[in-house]
This record gives C-alpha cells, sequence and structure tokens, in this order.
C-alpha cells in the first residue's frame, strides 16, 4: 500500500524514498497484490503509480504466495539456504506500461471479487461459536491456538492423501463464473511440479507440520494466523481480505519496514507477527506516516 502525492506526508515520503533509493539505502519490491490493486485505478493513472513504484524497486518482485511457500517448505525441507533470490523475481520492468497486462489483471480482480462474493471462503464451527458474543482473552488465546491447530491439521490431511495415492486431485472453489484452486493444493501442486517432491520428501514435510505447526514456514504461519484471527472474530472474507494476507505474507518476514491498512496493522500489532519477524508495521493514518517520516529521515 503506497500512495502517491495526495497528501503532504505523503509528499514527503515518496520524496524520501527516492533519495534512500538513489544513495542504495532501501530497495522497495513490487509485488503481483500490487498489480491485481492497481488495476483498479484508470489506466494512465495505474500505470503511472507502477512507474514510480518501479523506481525504486531494482526491478525487483516478490514471488506469488502460493510459489514463495513451496520455496520456503523446499528449503526447510531440504536444509538449502533461504536467500534474496528465495523471496523474489529479478528483472521485473513496468508491467503496468503495457495496457494488456493492465486488462490482464483488472480482469484478475473482477474475477477474484466475483468468486469470493459468491461462494465466500472456508468457514468453521467457531464463525458460529463465536457470532455476537464476547469472549475474554485467556478464552480468545485457546480458541485461536485451537483455530491455528486445525489448519495445520487440514494442511497435513491433504499430504497425507497425497502420500496414500502418490498424486494429487486438486480441489477448486467455483462459481457460476469462474473457478480458482483451493491453495493449499496449489502450493502441493509445486512442490510436486517444480520442486520434484517424492514420498520421502512428503513424508518429512507431514513429520515437520506434525511437529512444528506452521511456525518455522513464515508465509503459512503469516496466513494462517491472520486467517484463524478473522474467524475467531467471524469476519467474513472479501477479495480485498485475500489480496491484503497475500501480500502480509510473502512481504513480512523479508521487509524491515511495511505499509498497510489500519485494520491489518492493527491484526499484526495483536498477533505479535511484527515482533517475531522484526518488521517495523505502519498504516496510512496521519499519525503513522509522520512516523514513517521520522524513521526514513533517520536512514
Amino acid at each position: 500500500m503506497l500512495q502517491i502525492d495526495i497528501t503532504p506526508e505523503w509528499s514527503r515520503i515518496k520524496e524520501l524514498l527516492l533519495q534512500l533509493h538513489s544513495k542504495g539505502i532501501i530497495f522497495c519490491p513490487l509485488s503481483n497484490e500490487h498489480y491485481i490493486e492497481t488495476s483498479w485505478k484508470e489506466y494512465k493513472e495505474a500505470k503511472n503509480h507502477d512507474l514510480f513504484l518501479n523506481k525504486i524497486s531494482d526491478e525487483f518482485c516478490f514471488k506469488t504466495e502460493a510459489f514463495l511457500t513451496s520455496q520456503l517448505i523446499s528449503s526447510r525441507i531440504r536444509k538449502n539456504k533461504i536467500t534474496v533470490k528465495t523471496y523474489l523475481h529479478t528483472e521485473v520492468k513496468e508491467i503496468l506500461k503495457d495496457s494488456d497486462n493492465y486488462k490482464f489483471y483488472r480482469e484478475k480482480n473482477t474475477e477474484l471479487f466475483k468468486t469470493i462474493k459468491e461462494i465466500g471462503h472456508d468457514t468453521n464451527e467457531f464463525k458460529k461459536l463465536t457470532s455476537n458474543q464476547k469472549i475474554d482473552s485467556k478464552t480468545q488465546k485457546i480458541m485461536f491456538n485451537a483455530l491455528m491447530h486445525l489448519e495445520a491439521q487440514k494442511f497435513i490431511q491433504r499430504l497425507e492423501k497425497l502420500y496414500d495415492k502418490g498424486k494429487l486431485m486438486i480441489e477448486s472453489y467455483k462459481s457460476t463464473t469462474s473457478e480458482f484452486p483451493k491453495w493449499t493444493d496449489l502450493v502441493l501442486d509445486i512442490l510436486i511440479k517444480k520442486h520434484k517432491f517424492r514420498k520421502k520428501e512428503i513424508q518429512k514435510l507431514i513429520f515437520e507440520l506434525k511437529s512444528n505447526g506452521f511456525k518455522n514456514i513464515s508465509t503459512l504461519n503469516i496466513r494462517f494466523s491472520l486467517i484463524s484471527l478473522m474467524n475467531l472474530r467471524s469476519k467474513k472474507d472479501s477479495s480485498n481480505d485475500q489480496i491484503d494476507i497475500a501480500r502480509i505474507s510473502t512481504s513480512l518476514d523479508f521487509s524491515d519496514i511495511m505499509l498497510t491498512d489500519k485494520k491489518r496493522k492493527h491484526e499484526i500489532h495483536e498477533l505479535e507477527l511484527d515482533k517475531l519477524y522484526n518488521t517495523k508495521v505502519f498504516s496510512g493514518i496521519k499519525s503513522d506516516l509522520d512516523n514513517l517520516i521520522l524513521v526514513l529521515e533517520k536512514l
């Protein structure tokens, strides 16, 4: 989330980002979610916004959430070193300058919005139990941990099915106009086809998740922490939620500074993910922007 030239604060932030980037102090990778969100703008505005972000990106872009998750899993199981290349694509240049790319991402955004609005997302009994209920903090913590355990078990069950059958039949969310592969199955499909996972590695991954849950794989930990909190709060998913979750999951662990909206910042802070991954998180409210300016001025 980065606005351009809307308020004096944003203008100052833009100025500082350009200065710090020119000195080689910072770079700000792009993301697939940036393209999806920016495609809602009119073409000229979207192109200019993308051009500015390209100037400070060093032509880096975060890999998609599912692909990055598969790489982090592969690195964990195979004990490979995690580097910048694990997280980022290189030589990504001015994607939205091409009107065909703009139209592609705009269509994808529309499809995502319609599908989630029509079919919703995974729900669970906790939403029914917690709807309109006041729950004390201790009980909330117990229920949150139970939700995280449930999400890990669901992931493990798909792995065990894959291990037993030796192949994966990808399940999808379907609406009247489109369908999207279920996120867990998409990750597993990449592990099989791209990373060439076989039974021995699948077995190791099952053992990893049974022993440690998601805590050693940052994208899984962040994604399902945010989803579990939403479920605990009985919040209905939207396409914006899914875009936010993907962006935060891919970039929080990697980044020193993150910008998001006020609600997401509060959730990250409540879950203490900013502390866990040592990332300063700011929202778009004036006090946060003023604090961000102070941080950037000290770099």
